[in-house]
């Protein structure tokens, strides 16, 4: 899968293609082992949104690991998704593990039969004996990345068929029922340009569905379905003159149409990372803009148009060496939004976390493992009275940690 995809492109976006390219190797982005990176400040927090390191395994041997996806239908039961291996130069294998009220177990999970590689990116759980994660598996024979989906059943997981259209990978899926998921993503189509996939889980098969494309190169990266026939899916689209530009689509049970997205004033461009929806009329999609003043990025669709929020950055935000962006959102109601968000201060992969409360975001305290160096929050996903946040992240030993954090 082609790596040179768009101006802009986030840490997050960059970490998911680069684990499932070359052979199949993970590669470790999160960090240079022994350079003790200074814990930025950050804001006070928010009335009830304490924070804490939530201690997560890691599989006996993976020198590497880390979470993507996490989806969560009570503040006792998360299912968190993604990757491990041995080292640096060998193959990824899916990971999941599994937040039982006290403490997180890791799961057994198969990899595709033949695959010399895989790796899970998105999880969704419609109940905590029903849940769908997508990802990417690499098979050496044809050299190609292909669709991964697998299913849980409250007992074991199982890899599914799903259709490929070309070397590619689902980042994202959701889920109302066990008969209804949509996962998103895109492929390198028969001229090697990036095209938004979307497919659906209708209980028996996935299905690839007609989706619209406004230019030649899209991508989606989220996708938030709040009944089996309405989801929002979000991405970037690029021309291929000029910055990307962010993408939403819309499933109204029949069609995908596109709906346009405005960006802050004076921004060059921007993307959209990942989307929640308390209801057909009622979704916050993240990501960043690129402007050089504000450039995390946060949009409010009310069922006829999207709005731009004002969101606030890290106080160091302007020393990243990539992109600020907000790649993780996760919505209760209208008035309660957690987003993740991750940068590079200095070079090194850092995170922090925003919420919403109906009138502004605000950036709230979010804590740090103990000798943390580097690391990035990759998902997210709130129920009442708790919200998850994983990811991964790398100390002052060699090798990469799952990350997990709870409120």
């Amino acid at each position: 899968m082609a790596e040179s995809h768009s101006p802009g492109q986030s840490t997050r976006h960059s970490w998911r293609l680069r684990s499932g390219a070359v052979a199949g190797s993970l590669t470790l982005l999160l960090g240079l082992a022994g350079i003790i990176a200074a814990v930025p400040a950050q804001a006070a927090a928010t009335a009830g949104s304490t924070w804490k390191v939530v201690s997560t395994p890691n599989p006996a041997g993976a020198e590497i690991s880390g979470l993507s996806g996490v989806s969560c239908t009570s503040a006792h039961a998360c299912t968190a998704v993604g990757s491990e291996t041995a080292s640096a130069s060998s193959p990824g294998a899916p990971l999941a593990e599994r937040w039982t009220g006290s403490r997180w177990r890791v799961q057994s999970t198969p990899a595709p039969k033949g695959s010399a590689s895989s790796n899970l990116y998105g999880v969704s759980c419609a109940s905590a004996r029903s849940c769908a994660a997508v990802g990417t598996a690499f098979y050496t024979k044809g050299h190609r990345n292909v669709n991964l989906a697998e299913a849980w059943n409250g007992t074991t997981w199982r890899v599914q068929a799903v259709p490929n259209l070309g070397d590619g990978a689902l980042y994202a899926v959701s889920c109302t029922s066990a008969k209804a998921c949509t996962g998103v993503g895109f492929y390198d189509n028969k001229t090697g340009l990036p095209t938004a996939v979307a497919e659906r889980w209708n209980g028996f098969a996935w299905h690839t569905q007609a989706i619209r494309h406004p230019v030649k190169r899209t991508w989606l990266f989220g996708v938030s379905c709040s009944t089996a026939r309405a989801c929002i899916a979000v991405g970037y689209q690029n021309s291929g003159t000029g910055d990307a530009q962010p993408l939403t689509e819309a499933w109204n049970g029949t069609t995908w149409h596109v709906h346009s997205v405005p960006l802050p004033k004076g921004a060059p461009g921007g993307a959209l990372s990942a989307v929640s929806c308390t209801s057909p009329g009622a979704c916050t999609a993240t990501g960043s803009n690129f402007g050089g003043t504000a450039p995390t990025l946060a949009e409010r669709w009310n069922g006829t148009r999207w709005r731009v929020q004002a969101t606030p950055n890290p106080a160091n935000f302007q020393t990243s060496f990539g992109e600020v962006s907000l790649d993780g959102v996760s919505c209760t109601s209208t008035t309660a939004c957690t987003a993740s968000g991750e940068y590079s201060p200095g070079g090194l992969a850092d995170y922090f976390i925003e919420a919403w409360n109906g009138s502004s975001w605000r950036l709230v305290t979010t804590p740090f493992p103990v000798h943390f160096v580097s690391g990035a929050l990759l998902g997210i996903a709130c129920a009442p009275g708790r919200c998850t946040a994983v990811g991964a992240w790398s100390g002052d030993v060699p090798g990469q940690q799952t990350l997990g954090l709870a409120n």
